[in-house]
């Protein structure tokens, strides 16, 4: 086993470590909160996208490459390097402390390298390395002329989470300056909305560090609707290729169910046949059939919601949203492809993420639809609820509403859909 001090660096080879593994971070802390987060940055080292920053509020990468978990104190990131996109050359391990405490106030911790169950290398290290950090980069995984390979940092910064991601290539988003770094390493905090300015793309990406993830059936989060506020409601469903040599059953098709409060059926929108409309009925509409995803670019559908739909309907709406793959694609896993649904209202964001352990049934081959979320509108606000429903083995049965006083009872028992021509 290696042992590794700060500043070291060593090639996987070199240590035995293959494409999928496991880096556990062990912290001792005097009830003292600290998160640890995963960077996955580019070339250049600066952050790819918000979607590659994996922490407690967004456990999964698109791709699957990197999934994040706490069980019994520590914190796992399990990682395969195979499903990793190639615009993706490092992953950089990151901590951060709450409130004005620092990081020498750790005491012995480290980060250990698992694959397979054993222990091929750890990083041991504790306060005494530190100063007034708030914010340190432990450990970092580069490829480097094809190989990959490991270093151990060390270092930090005087600034949290949001100075770590300045360091990674983002601005403040507000009119607010953020210092540069000096010699010592040390970055002025920053506030939680920052701009991804990596590609120096004109349209930069706004990060949102507050963004709320769903992982568990019926938990819930209402967004804020403006009032006279003419944006959208932004809804994705997004999948991954699941790494067979099948392409057809990689093809998830996003599906949305309407049912108004005071009405007696229920509308569908899909795509191509019904994309619906943002101006007319039902003021829901599909943006397009997706038929192909990979490992580089996952599968993503989206669907636009006026924010007046409540007002149209002259009271609630409630929308179910489902992925399904059509019988004739083949047998394919749900939980493979690791669907989730992402919401967004201007800077508000929801993301209900896939759950194997509450949708135990998508591990099937056999079940085909399986529900990502369900949406409430009001005039004010949408509260939008996990759901991870899957249904029956071999059914094509469509997803359905049935109003209950303020609430609704979700069943997957309706006439089949997208059956193929």
């Amino acid at each position: 086993m290696l042992n590794l001090i700060s500043g070291q660096k060593a090639k996987f080879t070199d240590i035995g470590i293959a494409q999928q593994f496991t880096l556990i971070v062990e912290l001792t802390t005097n009830n003292t909160v600290v998160d640890v987060a995963c960077f996955g940055l580019n070339e250049q080292q600066k952050l790819v996208s918000d979607d590659y920053m994996t922490f407690y509020n967004q456990p999964n990468t698109p791709c699957g490459s990197v999934s994040w978990q706490i069980d019994n104190q520590q914190q796992r990131f399990d990682i395969d390097l195979s499903r990793l996109p190639n615009t993706v050359d490092y992953l950089v391990l990151t901590a951060t402390i709450d409130g004005q405490s620092t990081m020498r106030e750790l005491g012995a911790s480290q980060v250990m390298l698992e694959q397979a169950g054993q222990t091929l290398a750890t990083y041991p290290f504790d306060g005494s390395a530190f100063e007034n950090e708030r914010a340190i980069m432990l450990l970092q995984v580069y490829r480097k002329n094809d190989i990959w390979r490991i270093n151990a940092i060390g270092q930090g910064f005087n600034g949290g989470l949001s100075a770590l991601v300045t360091h990674f290539g983002g601005e403040v988003a507000d009119d607010e300056s953020v210092d540069q770094p000096v010699a010592d390493n040390t970055i002025s905090p920053a506030q939680n909305k920052i701009v991804n300015t990596a590609n120096n793309s004109p349209k930069s990406q706004l990060l949102n560090l507050k963004k709320v993830t769903l992982d568990k059936p019926g938990s819930e989060h209402r967004i804020n609707l403006t009032k006279g506020g003419n944006d959208h409601l932004l809804v994705e469903a997004i999948w991954i290729d699941n790494g067979d040599t099948s392409a057809n059953n990689d093809d998830l098709d996003l599906r949305v169910g309407i049912l108004a409060q005071h009405g007696k059926d229920m509308s569908y929108i899909n795509a191509p046949e019904q994309i619906g409309s943002l101006t007319t009925m039902p003021y829901i509409q599909h943006q397009g059939d997706i038929k192909v995803a990979s490992i580089n670019e996952p599968g993503k559908e989206t669907v636009l919601v006026n924010p007046d739909i409540a007002k149209h309907y002259g009271g609630k709406v409630a929308l179910v949203f489902s992925v399904y793959s059509a019988v004739s694609n083949g047998a394919v896993s749900i939980a493979s492809l690791q669907p989730k649904m992402r919401m967004q209202y201007q800077d508000q964001i929801i993301e209900c993420v896939f759950n194997i352990n509450a949708s135990p049934k998508a591990k099937s081959n056999l079940v085909y639809t399986y529900v990502i979320g369900i949406a409430i509108i009001d005039e004010h606000g949408i509260t939008l609820q996990h759901s991870g429903e899957t249904s029956k083995r071999m059914s094509e049965a469509t997803p359905r509403l049935m109003w209950k006083a303020d609430k609704v009872e979700l069943k997957i028992d309706g006439a089949a859909m997208f059956k193929p021509k």
